[in-house]
């Protein structure tokens, strides 16, 4: 297999492990996918090009990540009861090498289903990968959201 084949292959494996924690709710995993200086960044709009100089739907470093997946994790969470079932269905994947890093963009379908509702979060996801001794951490997500222009319901749980 030549290298650009499995690398290929590693990131889309790394790609779906992620989104399966996500779904799991093992969000705790999830935060130890991130690099510790690795941030997740949903911009107000795709064009967005500044995460400090503008206001952005979510923007988190990793302590900012463990809090929240802290916080989701509590049982005494109200704002997360109950508790919301999601599926992430991750597509289109292609990557890119940067220098040592990799660049992988992919589409992102969320649906989630809580109090009886059924909510969908859709979008076009780049992660900049760094090599690790057994496969990647996280140092950029960024999620542009194709509603981030519009109206929807608050982002309970991580794209």
């Amino acid at each position: 297999m030549n290298a650009e084949v499995l690398l290929q292959n590693n990131v889309q494996a790394f790609l779906i492990h992620e989104a399966d924690l996500l779904d799991r709710g093992l969000f705790g995993e999830w935060v130890d996918l991130f690099d510790e200086d690795g941030i997740y960044w949903v911009p107000s709009s795709p064009s967005q090009e500044d995460m400090r100089g503008h206001v952005s739907i979510i923007l988190e470093d990793k302590e900012l990540l463990k809090l929240r997946a802290t916080r989701l994790a509590h049982p005494n969470a109200h704002a997360f009861a109950p508790r919301p079932s999601t599926v992430h269905l991750v597509a289109n994947i292609s990557t890119t090498l940067d220098g040592k890093d990799v660049i992988a963009t992919s589409n992102l379908i969320m649906t989630v289903f809580r109090n009886d509702k059924e909510n969908q979060l859709s979008g076009r996801v780049t992660h900049k990968l760094r090599r690790v001794l057994n496969g990647f951490r996280i140092q950029l997500k960024r999620v542009d959201l194709i509603q981030a222009g519009g109206t929807f319901s608050a982002i309970t749980v991580p794209l």
